[in-house]
């Protein structure tokens, strides 16, 4: 390759003087020769490049890959500048997370170094992988951790723990030992900042600042009242008292009524025997019949919209007798061994007689307005009617009200108009009341 160095550097300069008095040079073969454009190099690959920093132009026959070697190798006009990007660290890390190449640069004892690349650091709460391991912020767990709550940088106060996520005032460690753990005054469940829903002891729980009774089949006065389990009203009406247990009105009662379940509120009475599983399940599709002051009791059709013959008495959904007054399906209920309509404002055929809602002779005087008390059925006239012409409420939902409902309110009907700011009694004439 045909470049400057330094002794060239001189004849160069000695060139460019003779050349101004006119004289000329043989350039030996290797010497460097100037140039002004590519053409004056004579082709075969050689370009036309300037020193660095403007200097003189030459003809330079460029090689693949710059080296550090003081020279401009692939006659770009820049010495010893390197393109290829580096990594000084492990390979497998490498664009992994916040690590990133650097750039390769040559150094003054002509070697290579890498500089600006990112290595992996300590990880920190940051949301970045500081470590390049694939994984971010894996060192913290901001549930728990007081100097990073919730996200990165939530700090809490001395008087704060983290809990799940956020910063809440240091509690009372345990709300029924009867110390004042956190000394805020108030001790166990009278502290409701911190023990209200939180366990006072075995079946025992914190609510609105008093024990409350939550083990109600364990036969232990868990909350100090002297009322044991079921007795303890105020606590276990309507909770488990084991399994197949449940309080009812201060008593045990079954609620597992299946053959195979035993007598689990001891009252002595098994399953369908026992009056608490009226209309209980007592099998698939099946439920309890425990008619008042009548033996024996059964296990008769319990699922009464589901067309099978559940109890196998030859008798399907509401032909059987034991649905009568049972739900046959969403606004259905069997009487009269016959499906009926009983939701008469969904605007929906349920008990499949062709017939919806007020068309239905099922609905008769029934509400027909879903939360609509003033509005019912006129099943003679196939729609529903305006009760009250009173409440200045569109109760019908036909966009007449009151004594403007002139179907409804017709003339002589009691009416409430405004006047002064005052409602006065009236009676309907001609849409208004007057």
């Amino acid at each position: 390759m045909k470049t400057f160095n330094s002794w060239l550097r001189a004849f160069a300069a000695l060139l460019l003087v003779s050349g101004a008095a006119g004289c000329k040079v043989e350039f030996p073969d290797n010497a460097a020769y100037t140039c002004a454009v590519e053409a004056d190099c004579g082709g075969d690959g050689y370009l036309c490049t300037a020193l660095p920093n403007g200097g003189p132009k030459y003809c330079c026959f460029p090689e693949p890959d710059e080296k550090c070697n003081g020279v401009d190798d692939d006659c770009d006009g820049a010495v010893d500048e390197l393109e290829a990007a580096c990594f000084s660290g492990a390979a497998n890390l490498r664009n992994v997370g916040a690590c990133r190449d650097g750039q390769s640069v040559c150094t003054r004892e002509g070697t290579v170094a890498c500089v600006g690349d990112v290595l992996p650091a300590g990880e920190r709460c940051n949301s970045v992988d500081d470590d390049c391991d694939g994984q971010v912020d894996e060192d913290f767990d901001r549930m728990t951790d007081p100097f990073n709550c919730g996200t990165c940088g939530t700090a809490c106060t001395a008087q704060q723990n983290c809990v799940e996520g956020q910063c809440q005032k240091r509690t009372e460690l345990d709300c029924g030992n009867g110390i004042d753990d956190n000394r805020d005054g108030p001790a166990d469940c009278a502290d409701r900042d911190d023990c209200d829903n939180q366990a006072c002891g075995a079946g025992c729980t914190c609510q609105n600042g008093k024990k409350t009774e939550t083990g109600c089949g364990n036969g232990v006065d868990d909350d100090d009242d002297r009322s044991i389990d079921c007795a303890d009203r105020d606590d276990c009406d309507d909770q488990s008292c084991g399994a197949g247990c449940v309080c009812d009105q201060g008593r045990k009662a079954e609620s597992l009524c299946t053959p195979d379940s035993a007598d689990e509120d001891g009252d002595g009475q098994l399953n369908c025997n026992d009056t608490d599983c009226e209309r209980k399940e007592c099998g698939p599709g099946l439920a309890c019949s425990v008619p008042s002051g009548q033996t024996p009791s059964a296990c008769v059709e319990g699922a009464c919209g589901n067309g099978d013959d559940d109890d196998e008495n030859g008798q399907t959904d509401c032909l059987d007798s034991a649905c009568n007054g049972q739900s046959c399906g969403m606004g259905c209920t069997c009487l009269a061994l016959a499906k009926t309509e009983s939701d008469c404002t969904d605007r929906i055929n349920n008990d499949g007689d062709e017939f919806t809602d007020c068309a239905d002779p099922d609905c008769g005087n029934k509400y027909c307005v879903a939360g609509e008390t003033n509005a019912v059925c006129v099943t003679a006239a196939n729609r529903c009617a305006e009760q009250n012409c009173r409440d200045g409420v569109d109760n019908d939902g036909d966009t007449l009200t009151d004594c403007a409902d002139t179907v409804d309110c017709p003339n002589n009907v009691a009416c409430t108009r405004v006047v002064g700011g005052n409602r006065v009694a009236g009676v309907c004439r001609a849409g208004s009341c007057t």
